[in-house]
């Protein structure tokens, strides 16, 4: 009972401090932010206490697949969202989620490394395809009243189905399902209605920022979960998503030092 309580208290608690970060500081801290392992880490760990060290440690090489199919979404709005309408770039980037998962862990599965060395070009090409289009520390407005629950709950049902459903979908699907970016996508949503374009891919540059963190964690928690104590190799692995993350905010916010 004390770890159902802590799925259904942990995660809207972090879903509602990225949106409470991006209305105070702007699109791309949220989107940074959002990019964070704030549910696939929830999830691991639930995955490591319930199903054991060796399943979540398994399950770290489907989330680096599963992560490069992320990215693939967010290249695929970040080409598609100065050219098409938003139902349309939003309907490719989610098509793109779908071939990405269904190529990288369904008919591939390249496995830890050669996923890696998928993904971190992917995500410096988005980065680098996101020019920053708005101020990053134009706050976005205010979103009509249903929209944080709808974002608390759909991020807690993700963490309860993906923990629960663990051992029908064994590690390599449950680590797929992960990274899904079930914070930045409705920020990315919001964004693009209210602020238009640019704010959206201020969002969409802070995730693939955020996502360098991901991966981090990801490989970790591979190579030392059940290598060592799980609480220090989380910790371990927390604190190496930290430091690919904090280099970018720090660079954000010089500019605005000066």
């Amino acid at each position: 009972m004390s770890l159902i309580a802590a799925k259904i208290a942990i995660t809207p608690t972090l879903m509602w401090a990225v949106s409470a970060a991006a209305r105070r500081w702007g699109s791309l801290v949220g989107g940074l932010l959002s990019g964070l392992p704030l549910t696939s880490a929830p999830i691991s760990i639930y995955l490591a206490a319930e199903q054991g060290e060796p399943f979540a440690a398994e399950a770290a090489i489907g989330s680096v697949e599963g992560l490069g199919a992320v990215t693939l979404c967010y290249l695929a709005y970040a080409l598609c969202a100065p050219r098409m309408g938003a139902v349309a770039s939003i309907g490719v980037a989610l098509a793109a989620f779908i071939l990405g998962g269904a190529v990288l862990h369904g008919l591939v599965r390249p496995g830890l490394w050669l996923a890696t060395a998928i993904d971190l070009p992917m995500m410096a090409l988005v980065v680098a395809l996101c020019r920053p289009g708005s101020s990053p520390g134009v706050p976005l407005r205010r979103p009509p009243r249903w929209d944080m629950p709808a974002r608390l709950t759909a991020a807690t049902t993700l963490v309860l189905l993906v923990s629960t459903l663990a051992p029908l979908l064994g590690p390599g699907l449950s680590g797929v399902l992960s990274p899904i970016p079930i914070i930045s996508w409705p920020l990315i949503v919001f964004a693009r209605m209210q602020d238009g374009v640019g704010a959206s891919l201020d969002v969409v540059r802070g995730s693939a920022q955020g996502a360098f963190g991901v991966l981090a964690f990801y490989i970790c928690i591979h190579a030392t979960l059940g290598a060592m104590d799980p609480v220090l190799a989380y910790a371990l692995s927390i604190a190496a998503s930290a430091a690919c993350v904090l280099p970018w905010l720090f660079a954000r916010r010089r500019p605005r030092a000066a």
